[in-house]
């Protein structure tokens, strides 16, 4: 359906499928989760930046945010239960930090994760997909600004109670800025990603080569700015301006999705180089360096992220559009065919009733006018004249509203008889040349060709005052194409878009019904020349 206004698009979104939240497959979504974060637990670890012991993307955080919006929320309590005691695991098997302090810290994670989940529900109203602009600026000030303070607050308030970490202003701001990294790369990367496996569109495009290449290219490039190249080589530079790039080409092929994640792998990969203590700041403490770290990450993130949103709803707009104009098209080629099997009827019923009537009211009158015996025969033969040409309009009628020909002798010799019949109606000189096989031609676009021909000969009639008129009818690839050229007075072509004629609108609207073009060259005074093209197998049902 055609929205009325930009609003109404925006609030087409893509469906949304959750996890199985029950049975067997739920049971192994609980555990995957578990695992999961236990692993990226330790991910976190190996990224952690001495001597606060924080790395620069909260990682946990992303993903279990992420596990529990690809899942029911009658399934939450499990899911998040899960993912916390993955990270507790992960604490006690490394033991950095007292059993006490791991299982709160879990116990914290999980209740931000359900408050901010709860949250985003509340305010969405209904599954997150990161669809349109108005999702990603309430996932924005829910999730990712609002989560990440509180979760900075948390982390910050329970380092101080419990000792294991020093509760510093450093600490506080990079576990904040973290968090809000987390919530803006991982989140988002895994709740698409989760849809997109689930949902596997039939026709989408996937593009797994290119999208394989691109993430190549991306580990590459990030790891040789900020883990392998040194800064002050003359490459570095170099090696810096393919990142947006590379960026850009990930939001514009692939959008949310493709923003998000190649954003994670170079937050993961200059994560990393900052674990290992190296920098491309010549000059600046670790702290500093992380700072600068994340807010490149953060600066670009957004922005970003924010195209690939806008390019998904481009895309999800298009591909609406199309599908109303195919609905439109098939709706168009239906009503021209219930219009031509109408007239198909009345024709049969003016030449096989009405015309039979008047035939038999003709003989009846020749048979009297013969019997006449006071002087009535020249009234009754005027009669009988009249009576003909009654005969003869009506024929033409009928053969107006169905040409038989057509049907029975194929598009070439309809066109032929038509010329025919026009050079002895007007004189005016109609000359016929066929290219190639066009016989062979489905009734529906042979009808649509004649009806394109029969318009443009009655406007030459009618209009351009010619003396020769040349039709031309060829076969070329998937194309049928027709061409009437007249020497005739000429216009304006624009004037006559623009001004009430039907026939041109009519033209127009009977090709556009199966995916066929039109031009029309004229001018003052050198004749006007009408193409028309319609493709062979025409346009498929919507």
């Amino acid at each position: 359906m055609l929205a009325g206004n930009p609003s109404d698009i925006d609030e087409s979104v893509p469906d949304s499928k959750a996890l199985p939240g029950s049975g067997r497959a739920g049971a192994i979504v609980v555990i995957a989760v578990g695992v999961l974060v236990f692993l990226v637990q330790w991910l976190s670890v190996a990224l952690w930046v001495p001597p606060i012991r924080v790395s620069s993307i909260w990682l946990t955080g992303g993903v279990m945010l992420a596990a529990a919006l690809v899942t029911e929320r009658r399934q939450w309590p499990s899911v998040i239960v899960a993912g916390a005691t993955g990270q507790t695991l992960l604490f006690l098997v490394l033991q950095l930090v007292r059993p006490a302090a791991a299982i709160l810290l879990g116990l914290l994670v999980a209740l931000q994760t359900f408050a901010v989940a709860s949250a985003l529900r509340a305010v969405l109203g209904r599954p997150f997909t990161l669809s349109t602009l108005r999702e990603f600026r309430d996932y924005g000030i829910v999730a990712i600004v609002g989560g990440a303070f509180n979760a900075s607050i948390l982390f910050v308030a329970s380092a101080w109670g419990m000792q294991f970490r020093p509760a510093t202003f450093l600490t506080w701001r990079t576990f904040g800025l973290a968090a809000v990294l987390g919530y803006l790369m991982v989140t988002p990367t895994l709740v698409l990603l989760a849809q997109r496996i689930m949902l596997s569109r039939r026709g989408e495009p996937k593009r797994p080569f290119e999208a394989s290449f691109l993430g190549v290219l991306l580990i590459l490039a990030s790891g040789l700015v900020f883990v392998l190249a040194e800064r002050g080589s003359l490459a570095w530079p170099v090696l810096v301006m393919t990142l947006p790039a590379l960026l850009l080409w990930a939001a514009m092929r692939f959008g949310a999705l493709g923003a998000s994640a190649s954003l994670l792998v170079v937050a993961l990969v200059s994560s990393l180089g900052a674990a290992h203590g190296l920098t491309v700041f010549a000059g600046r403490t670790q702290g500093d360096y992380i700072l600068l770290l994340q807010l490149f990450l953060l600066g670009t993130g957004v922005p970003l992220l924010g195209m690939g949103v806008v390019m998904d709803e481009h895309k999800r707009t298009t591909n609406a559009l199309q599908s109303t104009r195919g609905h439109l098209q098939k709706l168009n080629r239906d009503l021209m065919k219930a219009r031509e099997e109408e007239a198909t009827r009345i024709a049969r019923e003016l030449h096989d009733d009405v015309g039979q009537r008047l035939a038999l009211i003709s003989i009846g009158l020749s048979r009297l006018r013969r019997s006449d015996a006071r002087g009535t025969g020249p009234e009754v033969r005027r009669l009988q004249e009249q009576t003909g040409s009654v005969v003869r309009s009506l024929r033409e009628l009928s053969h107006q509203l169905h040409p038989a020909a057509l049907e029975h002798a194929g598009l070439p010799l309809a066109l032929q008889m038509k010329c025919e019949e026009v050079v002895q109606a007007t004189g005016i000189e109609v000359r016929l040349v066929n290219h190639g096989e066009t016989s062979e031609v489905p009734p529906d676009i042979a009808l649509c060709l004649f009806r394109v021909a029969q318009e443009a000969l009655s406007n030459v009639i009618r209009h351009s005052g010619a003396h020769l008129v040349d039709l031309s009818l060829d076969r070329e690839g998937g194309e049928l194409r027709l061409q009437v050229r007249d020497d005739g007075r000429g216009f304006t072509p624009g004037a006559a878009r623009n001004g009430n004629g039907l026939g041109l609108y009519h033209v127009t609207e009977r090709l556009g019904a199966f995916g066929g073009r039109l031009s029309l060259e004229s001018a003052p005074g050198v004749g006007t020349t009408l193409r028309v093209a319609v493709p062979l197998n025409g346009v498929p049902d919507a």
